[in-house]
């Protein structure tokens, strides 16, 4: 099936994830087909990269109109009330507690999904009863004796490396292998260059700019690795239209991290004049921003001798990614 054009439609789910770039269109197309699933899905990627939005338009195509979609930060919660907020508690179960017990968020989201976001910060004994709902559908409030039945579905979403932390010790391997049958993992800003003109657009005219985005700007945008990802973006945007306040939009309202990567690849922008008349005529956008990565790569590995720690962070990513895309923009060849 192929994956459908630039989401607009208000009706749509994804109406809210914007943008043309196959990368995106792909896992969109891929969401659609959970349609039919009560399976646990998975999304995996950077913060800000939209996890949230997918897993409400996930909900929007598996549950009936009006059923709760109940987001819970596994990163946020205190570790000594972590359980009693997911699973309730019964009356006088402890010191403090509400003496005609409460509903914990598995109960709340009866009939519909409870969203785990930032799941690898969930504490290692939260992982085991997390792992019994998923297979048995049970679990037991803080002090009950008695087993009460899920009637949610789940979706969680992480910025980590769950691999990586079942190898540390900090992520249970059974409940790894449980949440990744269903995985989607959303990319990057920065993989998907060719949103962010249509990204900063909507955001400005959202934001009461009258005036598009000049070339210029354009240009600016693009050369920024997005660290913060989309979020990163409308913070940038806004930053731009407040501070413009009517006027033309000046590249000197632009964040100073933007400014920054701007000074940083001047080389690049000197060159562009070369390198768009070079573009191949049909078809090979995809190519030319590879390139385009590829020298941004070189020049952060030639700014620190090699390091490629300390290139990943100049860049604005993290060295499991530098090494990726490494791998996959120079293959054998050495990128130093």
């Amino acid at each position: 099936m192929q994956p459908s054009a630039t989401v607009h439609d208000q009706s749509d789910p994804f109406h809210e994830l914007i943008g043309k770039s196959p990368a995106l269109l792909s896992v969109i197309d891929m969401a659609r087909r959970l349609a039919h699933t009560t399976a646990t899905v998975t999304l995996t990627g950077e913060t800000g990269v939209g996890k949230e939005v997918f897993a409400r338009g996930i909900h929007s195509l598996r549950e009936a109109a009006g059923s709760p979609f109940v987001a819970v930060n596994c990163g946020a919660l205190m570790a000594s009330l972590a359980e009693s907020e997911l699973f309730g508690y019964e009356k006088g179960a402890f010191s403090g507690a509400d003496p005609r017990g409460k509903s914990g968020k598995v109960a709340i989201a009866r009939g519909g999904t409870l969203f785990l976001d930032e799941i690898g910060e969930l504490p290692l004994d939260l992982q085991a009863k997390l792992l019994r709902i998923l297979e048995d559908r049970e679990y037991y409030p803080v002090g009950g004796t008695r087993t009460l039945h899920s009637d949610c579905r789940f979706i969680a979403a992480t910025n980590r490396d769950l691999a990586l932390l079942v190898e540390q010790g900090k992520f249970r391997e059974d409940l790894y292998y449980r949440l990744c049958v269903l995985e989607l993992d959303i990319p990057p800003l920065r993989h998907r260059t060719e949103d962010i003109p249509l990204l900063a657009e909507l955001f400005a005219r959202r934001f009461g700019c009258a005036m598009p985005l000049d070339n210029g700007l354009h240009l600016l945008l693009a050369q920024h690795p997005w660290p913060g990802n989309v979020r990163e973006l409308r913070n940038a945007i806004e930053r731009l239209c407040v501070l413009s306040a009517g006027d033309s939009l000046k590249a000197e309202h632009l964040p100073p991290a933007v400014l920054r990567s701007a000074a940083r690849w001047e080389p690049l922008s000197e060159q562009q004049a070369d390198i768009t008349p070079s573009l191949p005529k049909q078809g090979a956008l995809s190519d030319w921003l590879a390139n385009y990565e590829r020298r941004f790569i070189e020049s952060a590995l030639q700014e620190t001798n090699g390091n490629k720690q300390a290139a990943a962070q100049l860049l604005g990513i993290s060295r499991m990614t530098l090494y990726k895309r490494i791998s996959t923009l120079f293959g054998n060849d050495s990128a130093n």
